[in-house]
């Protein structure tokens, strides 16, 4: 058999005759002629899928096909709610509403009605806080404030507690971050000596203990259950 110079030996299809081509240029020119034929097809009609994601809060759910004897199997498929686009998973649990909380001031009241000012540090699932640089306040009304006077209804004085201040979730009514520009010169608020402000708080406890223990054997002797905190 004779060599015919003019005749193609092998190479890629649609190299030119007697060229002799490198395995480098070869081995370009196949994955250039790959890349090309798998390149994705991207629907236009379809919604862009959600970045970090992986598009489940942008899935629309499958249509339910109802039988035409059905209870409402005539009526037209309403458009199923698609949730937004950028919702973070966080949304979805209750205690993520305090992750803007964090290392701020923050102000707990108790069910018991004493409160607490520090930083908050930690919570969990169940809103248990972790306070730290935390601080007791202990308000009285005020005996001089009146309708006529234009003193403060208040008197608090600030207790500083040393060490990290733990509390428990379910005995949490009011959970507020400070506003670090009032806080000195709190509305509506006088700050007292602490022992003036502890002998007032107790003596307005005994004397609405008292006015609850009275209001407790009047609802008794009605025949009405007393409230919460009236002991007769």
């Amino acid at each position: 058999m004779s060599y015919n110079p003019n005749i193609p030996q092998g190479g890629p299809t649609g190299a030119q005759p007697n060229v002799n081509m490198s395995f480098t240029q070869m081995l370009q020119r196949s994955h250039q002629e790959q890349t090309h034929q798998e390149a994705p097809v991207e629907a236009p009609d379809l919604p862009p899928q959600a970045i970090g994601y992986r598009g489940v809060y942008n899935a629309t759910p499958p249509p339910q096909q109802l039988p035409p004897n059905a209870l409402g199997g005539g009526r037209t498929p309403s458009a199923q709610p698609i949730l937004p686009i950028d919702l973070p998973p966080q949304a979805f649990l209750t205690s993520s509403m305090l992750l803007d909380m964090v290392d701020k001031k923050v102000d707990v009241l108790l069910r018991d009605e004493k409160e607490y000012i520090g930083i908050l540090r930690s919570y969990d699932q169940f809103a248990n806080l972790v306070l730290t640089e935390c601080s007791e306040r202990i308000a009285a009304r005020n005996p001089a404030a009146s309708t006529d006077s234009p003193a403060p209804k208040w008197l608090v004085c600030d207790v500083k507690l040393p060490g990290l201040m733990t509390i428990r979730g379910e005995n949490v009514t009011i959970c507020a971050t400070v506003d670090l520009d009032r806080e000195d010169e709190p509305k509506g608020v006088q700050f007292a000596p602490e022992e003036q402000v502890r002998e007032l708080a107790s003596a307005q406890r005994a004397e609405k203990k008292t006015l609850d223990s009275r209001k407790a054997k009047a609802f008794k002797a009605a025949g009405i259950e007393a409230g919460f905190g009236m002991a007769a």
